[in-house]
Formats: C-alpha cells, sequence, structure tokens
C-alpha cells in the first residue's frame, strides 16, 4: 500500500490545525526541539510501550513509500512534547487511554498486544477506531484516533522531511533549523 492508499484508507484530507495551540506555542514547540532530541524526551511522559505503539499508528497514518514516513520525520517526538508540554491535564490522560484502548482493541479482535499484530491487523483496528471518529455527531469530544492523526500529519508536513521530502518546498530559505532562536520582541520570542 502506497502512501497515498493509506491516505484515502483512513480519509485524510486537508491539514487541520491543532486544536488549542497558538502559532506561538507551535514556535515554542520549534525552539525546544534541540538537535532532535526535544523535552519531552528528555522528561519522557510516555512509557517505552507507549512510545512504541504511538510510532507504530503514527508510521501506519504516514507511512514510507518513496519519501520516508513519520517515523523518519521524528514524529513521535513531535507529540509527546505536545502531548507533554501543551495538553491540559484532562487531555493528557484522555490522550493515554486513548493509547490503552488501541492495545485493549488489540486483545479483544486478535488476542495479542497491539505492536505483535501484523501491519494489517494493526490497520484494521486503526481503520475501525477512524470509522468511529468520523461518525462522532458535531461538538462532541475529539476521539483518540482524530487527536492522534492530526498530531502526525502536523509533525509530518512541519518537519524537514516533510516539508523537503513530501512536499518537495523549502519551507525557509537557507537551511532548515526547527530550532532556531527568535529575537526578543518578536512574536513567541521571550
Amino acid at each position: 500500500m502506497d502512501r497515498r492508499d493509506a491516505l484515502k484508507l483512513l480519509g485524510i484530507g486537508a491539514l487541520p490545525m491543532l486544536a488549542g495551540l497558538s502559532p506561538a506555542q507551535l514556535q515554542a514547540l520549534g525552539r525546544d526541539t534541540i538537535d532532535g532530541v526535544t523535552t519531552a524526551r528528555r522528561h519522557p511522559l510516555f512509557t517505552r510501550h507507549q512510545h512504541d505503539t504511538i510510532d507504530q499508528v503514527s508510521e501506519l497514518i504516514m507511512p514510507a513509500t518513496d519519501t520516508p514516513g513519520a517515523r523518519a520525520a521524528g514524529v513521535v517526538g513531535f507529540i509527546e512534547v505536545i502531548v507533554a508540554e501543551y495538553y491540559r491535564d484532562e487531555e493528557r490522560a484522555l490522550f493515554q487511554r486513548g493509547l490503552a484502548d488501541v492495545d485493549a482493541r488489540a486483545q479483544a479482535l486478535f488476542a495479542a498486544p497491539f505492536l505483535r499484530l501484523t501491519e494489517a491487523q494493526q490497520a484494521t483496528i486503526l481503520t475501525g477506531m477512524d470509522a468511529e471518529s468520523r461518525a462522532m455527531p458535531r461538538g462532541a469530544p475529539t476521539h483518540f484516533f482524530a487527536r492522534i492523526k492530526n498530531l502526525t500529519l502536523y509533525g509530518y508536513y512541519t518537519s524537514e522531511i516533510g516539508q523537503r521530502e513530501e512536499l518537495l518546498s523549502t519551507f525557509m530559505p537557507g537551511r532548515y533549523d526547527g530550532a532556531a532562536p527568535l529575537p526578543r520582541g518578536t512574536t513567541g520570542g521571550g
């Protein structure tokens, strides 16, 4: 399955905005990423199992094809920073319950944890979650799968790999530096 087929399967159209994050918060997130090591990875929020689950889910949402996927773009680190540093406590708890639900569904359907399933079995679980997410009534709380899908896409398409290799664009002229400091007095700067 190539990336475009995967996107159709998951029903991903336009890239939605990250709920609740201002442009200044997104700029701060970029500044907090230093040489590919985020502040959240230095002080991890997720267990190794949760981290690996997010990594696999994001890779299934944005798989490697003729261009690198979410794993190569470091999307799991981006998601961890957002959830650890920008989500409110109740949002963070909902996200972690959503991760636990992924494993619960894997156990119920295939009698194994999500990470031990084949990619086809994993895709079955995610496709079901995506269908549930789409069926949610307007105004209902955001479904876990919608959150992780949005975070994956945003993290991927704002990464150097997403910009240069998938979108074939130069985000900023010159070199790419997702952690470039902003001068004082600049929006989002100190």
